[in-house]
């Protein structure tokens, strides 16, 4: 009895000091990773902080933008009453030029104006009868002088509104441009900030979903590298350029120059474009761009229900006809095959730059035509005014 008292004894105090010791060797495990999952917590908080960050640059930028186009639409809204106000305007011209005409016919069949007077006095028959005459031919006269001078002053008012026009239709066009470019901007600001967002969680992802997420990374540095450098580097045609050969990768010293001189007032240059056949999906993407011909101009449209904006119209048109483009001029810029201009066919794209970045596009139409989008609408155009923003066309493959 005693021996195995003993031997229990022996025991407990065996296990007792086995569990110290397992306590031991296990409680800094626990320790420590309590510390790295705090360390991770810490971390995922921070990159989340730092995520949120580049989405509010793009949110900042995006204000911007939706500020211009409401300037944008104001302007648009403007010329709508102007162009309603000169149509009102002519409108009484032209009413009153009949009735003015057939007074001065009236008066031409008297001889003169004094005949008129002298029948008003030859024809009474007593003085009583001479005054209300000669009232009523000076209360007529008066009337047709009043005409006069309203028809002359809307034809002065008219000619204001002409210019109030002229100058609205130029702020348009000042707007629209600046519109363009901001969005070749934005861009490649979501390109750049889509890759340092893709980087930053991979620090906190799974081995598989790091994986994915440096693919996509990899993806979207290589999709803010082509933007950024189609920014730096767009190339305006010159006045000398018969054959515009569009490569991204002329100098940025000569591009300079170019982005320069862009937005000034420009003599149209006359460019050499060829006029080739199209393909059956670039007549039936025409065909349908040609449906909304009239149409207003919406920034950021993408389809009948929104309207349309440049390249939104593009892309649409040839979705319709089975062929897929990307959303943005600039990126249509980089998924379509460069050519020259005088290898231009029917259906291939044509770009145009205000300064940087590629901020329109068209749909050739052959004969140095083309459909646009535009801040006038969705028309049909002639390249001469346009050919002081040329960059050149693109053929999708």
């Amino acid at each position: 009895m005693g021996k195995r008292n003993k031997w229990r004894k022996s025991m407990v105090l065996a296990l007792a000091l086995a569990g110290g010791l397992l306590f031991n060797t296990v409680q800094p495990t626990v320790v420590h990773a309590e510390e790295t999952s705090q360390q991770m917590i810490d971390k995922k908080a921070k990159i989340d902080t730092e995520v949120k960050k580049l989405q509010e640059e793009l949110t900042k930028l995006q204000k911007e933008i939706d500020e211009k186009v409401k300037v944008f639409n104001k302007v648009q809204a403007d010329i709508k009453e102007v162009d309603a106000d000169i149509v009102d305007t002519k409108k009484r011209i032209e009413q009153r030029s009949a009735i003015l005409n057939d007074r001065m016919a009236a008066y031409q069949a008297q001889d003169n104006t004094v005949g008129v007077y002298l029948n008003a006095v030859l024809e009474a028959k007593s003085f009583a009868d001479l005054m209300d005459r000669v009232v009523a031919v000076k209360t007529l006269m008066d009337a047709d002088q009043e005409l006069v001078d309203q028809q002359e002053a809307d034809k002065a008012n008219l000619e204001k509104q002409k210019t109030t026009l002229d100058e609205k239709q130029k702020e348009l066009q000042k707007q629209f441009q600046e519109l363009q470019q901001k969005e070749s901007e934005m861009e490649v600001k979501k390109a750049e900030n889509e890759a340092k967002s893709l980087a930053l969680k991979a620090q906190i992802a799974t081995k598989q979903e790091e994986e994915r997420l440096e693919a996509e990374r990899k993806a979207a540095e290589e999709e803010a590298a082509r933007l950024r450098a189609l920014q730096a580097a767009t190339p305006v045609v010159q006045a000398t350029n018969n054959n515009v050969n569009n490569n991204t990768s002329n100098s940025n010293a000569s591009n300079a120059n170019n982005s320069g001189k862009a937005n000034n007032e420009k003599a149209p240059q006359k460019v050499v474009v060829g006029s080739g056949s199209g393909t059956a999906s670039s007549g039936d993407a025409i065909s349908t761009a040609k449906q909304f011909l009239g149409r207003s101009y919406v920034w950021g449209g993408s389809n009948p229900s929104t309207g349309f904006d440049c390249s939104g119209l593009v892309q649409w048109s040839y979705k319709q006809a089975g062929v897929s483009l990307p959303r943005t001029a600039s990126q249509q810029y980089l998924a379509t095959q460069r050519i020259s201009a005088s290898e231009a066919r029917v259906g291939d794209l044509v770009f145009f730059s205000y300064g940087s970045g590629i901020a329109h596009v068209g749909i050739y139409l052959g004969n140095n035509t083309m459909i646009d989008a535009q801040n006038k609408g969705v028309v049909i155009e002639s390249l001469d005014w346009w050919n002081q923003y040329l960059v050149g066309f693109g053929r999708i493959q």
